[in-house]
This record gives C-alpha cells, structure tokens and sequence, in this order.
C-alpha cells in the first residue's frame, strides 16, 4: 500500500514537472512572407470596332392595326324548295271576242293542260259591269280580249299578273304595270264595205267620205257603251278629227243604224244586210279574206291606230293559278301562230311571229296615235255624250 502511495506521488511529481517546462519554453518564431500585390481588376475588353455598312433608311413601320375582331360566319343560305304550283282543275273565262275566236282559245287550252274551261261571251261593256257586280264573289276568272280602257275603267276590279314570256312581247305591246295582258294586235278602226253593194272604187277611202247624204241609213256601228272596239272606233274618229271631233260624230251619227254589238256589224255588212260597217280589223277580216270574200276593208286614209286588244286576272279569282297558266299560254309562240292564221286579221304580239299574208304591216297604215289614259279616263264622259246624240237623234 505504501508502495503505491509512493508510485502516485512520484507520477504526479512527473506531470507537474513537465507542465512547468512547457510554461517556460520560447514562442516559435514565425517565418516572415513578403506579401503579395493584389491582382489588378481585369478590365472588360474593348469591343471591336466594325466598319460601318451603308443600310439604306427604312421608314419607321407603321403601328400595327389591332386585329379585326372575327366575324362570325355568316349562315349559309338554304335555297327554298320550290313549291310545285297546283293548277286548279277548271277555269272560267270571260270575253268580248267572237264566239268562234273564244272557244278556239277555250278548246286549245283545255287540249294543252287538261281544265276545263267555261265561257261566257258578251259585250265588253256588260262584261265589265257583270265583274263588278261579282266582285265580292267573282265567278270569273279572267277578262280576254277586251280594249284596254275597258280595263283601265275599273282597274281595281283586277290584279296584276308578269308574263313568263314577258320579255319576248314586242315592246309596244308590254305594260309596265302587268295589269294589261296583250292578247293580239289590231286596227282599232276600220271601214268594211259590202262587195256586191259597194264597188271597191265608190268606198269610203277617209273618215269624212262617211259623211256623204248617200250612206244614210246603210252605215252599221255598235253601241260603244257595250262593245269596246266600237268605243276604241269612237275614240280614233274623236282623235283624227282633234278640236272638231264631236262635231264630226253628231254629223255622222245621222247616218249610222246602232246594233247591240259588234259581231252584229260585221254579220249585217258580210250577208248584205248593210253596205258599209264600222269594224275593228279582225272582224272585218272574217268577210274579207279568202276566195270567197264577200266584203272590203278600207284602212282610212286620215288615221287609224294601231293597238292591242287585251285580257286580265280578275281579283279574287276562284281559280288564280289556272287563270294564269291559260294568260301564259294565250302569249305562247305556238298559240299566237295558230291564232293569227285561224282568225285572219289578227296580229301577233310577239315579235318572233310574223304577220300571216296579206295584213298590211302597221308601217303601212296611216296612224293615228291612240291615248290610253285619255281614253280610259274620260270613258264615262264620251260615253254619256254618245248617248245623248243617240237620243237626240233616235238611235
């Protein structure tokens, strides 16, 4: 035990010992190095000089417009379905044409599409009053071969209806309105003579021939109050004799036999029943063409016009779709061809059909230029002075 006691003694005599050595050692002496010169800041290259090339001076860009908004695309148009016209089955069909003119017109028609039409003739004044008296209910359906200022009378007991064939008219025979219908061309006056009674060298050649005390009595004319081509008639002798016109009529009014009709005046001139007849050129013509012609007709010399008869939709039409396939027929080329040849006389209202044989061209006529406002609008006032000279002079 006192031998370790010892041992610990002299160790810890050791440790203190050396501890005061490293005390009293000299600090290690520290080798001097010279300092370095810090580095200079590396300048930034200089840039490269580049030899200038020559741009040419572009003008400064316009600002860009801002973009247009985009437009919806507009819907593509559906084209309708056609809707197949339905012609009624049968059509009704007024006129002031001759009997055998408006059934040749009826029978064609009804071969070529298969209605059935009904005709109802008359002259053309009671015609227009029938309508007019229908109007509420008509039971017509067009109004055929009439004078134009029948029509323009009472305009709004019709409807305006355009051709197919419109632009194949000739020009004088269009109506801008589309209310008038040609239906063909004709001399709107016209002296027919009988041949047996009358020799060509002693007939009237101008208006005022008619005048003579020999024709008293043997001149036949229609009422102009029911026949529209006698009015037609009046209003040519009213216009060729300007300022004296009524005084030409109340002179010739004492000379004439006043019928009922027109078909009458060509009927009494062709049998003889008369020997002189005022006549529109078609119903002259059915006594004076062929080798067998009993009457003459004379185009007079101090003028005559040259017009059309016409035809209308009547308003309020039944049967509207057949009455305006039975108009675009009746311009047809091939129906104004069958026309003018049956009924001689007649002219075509079309251009690309040519008068038949012997129909003077309307160049060749002395004309008269017919007004068909004037006439129109001062039909009731010619009418109701014709009337008076009748009476005055009991016709």
């Amino acid at each position: 035990m006192k031998n370790v006691r010892h041992l610990l003694v002299m160790l810890m005599l050791v440790v203190l010992a050396g501890l005061v050595l490293a005390a009293c050692a000299p600090a290690p002496t520290a080798t001097p190095v010279p300092p370095t010169a810090a580095p200079k800041p590396t300048e930034a290259p200089k840039p490269t000089a580049v030899p200038a090339t020559a741009v040419p001076a572009t003008a400064a860009p316009k600002p860009t417009d801002a973009p247009k908004p985009t437009e919806a695309p507009k819907p593509t148009a559906v084209p309708p379905t056609a809707v197949p016209v339905v012609l009624e089955k049968e059509l009704t069909l007024y006129s002031a044409a001759d009997q055998a003119m408006v059934d040749f017109a009826a029978a064609e028609f009804q071969k070529a599409s298969g209605i059935k039409v009904s005709v109802v003739t008359g002259g053309s004044g009671v015609l227009l009053q029938r309508i007019n008296a229908e109007k509420a209910r008509p039971l017509g359906d067009v109004l055929w071969s009439v004078g134009p200022d029948t029509i323009g009378a009472m305009p709004d007991l019709f409807e305006p209806y355009k051709l197919k064939d419109y632009d194949k008219l000739l020009p004088e025979a269009q109506d801008k309105t589309n209310l008038l219908i040609p239906c063909t061309g004709i001399a709107s006056a016209t002296i027919m003579y009988n041949k047996k009674l009358v020799p060509a060298a002693d007939a009237p050649k101008k208006w005022a021939d008619l005048l003579d005390p020999k024709w008293k009595g043997k001149i036949v004319n229609a009422d102009p109050s029911k026949s529209s081509s006698s009015y037609q008639s009046l209003v040519t002798r009213l216009l060729a004799n300007k300022d004296k016109g009524w005084e030409f009529e109340e002179k010739l009014i004492q000379n004439l036999v006043i019928v009922p009709s027109s078909g009458t005046v060509y009927l009494q001139v062709g049998t003889g029943e008369n020997a002189l007849g005022l006549a529109f050129e078609q119903g002259a013509y059915i006594y004076s063409a062929g080798t067998g012609a009993t009457a003459g007709v004379v185009y007079p010399s101090d003028g005559t016009g040259v017009l059309f008869d016409v035809a209308a939709l009547i308003k309020g039409a039944q049967h509207p779709n057949a009455a305006k396939a039975f108009l675009d027929f009746s311009v047809s080329a091939d129906f104004q061809k069958a026309l003018i040849l049956k009924f001689y006389g007649r002219r075509a209202v079309r251009g690309d059909v040519p008068l038949p044989e012997g129909v003077p061209q309307a160049k060749d006529i002395k004309n008269v230029e017919y007004d068909l406002k004037w006439a129109a609008d001062n039909r009731d006032a010619n009418l109701k002075k014709y009337q008076e000279l009748m009476v005055k002079y009991n016709k």
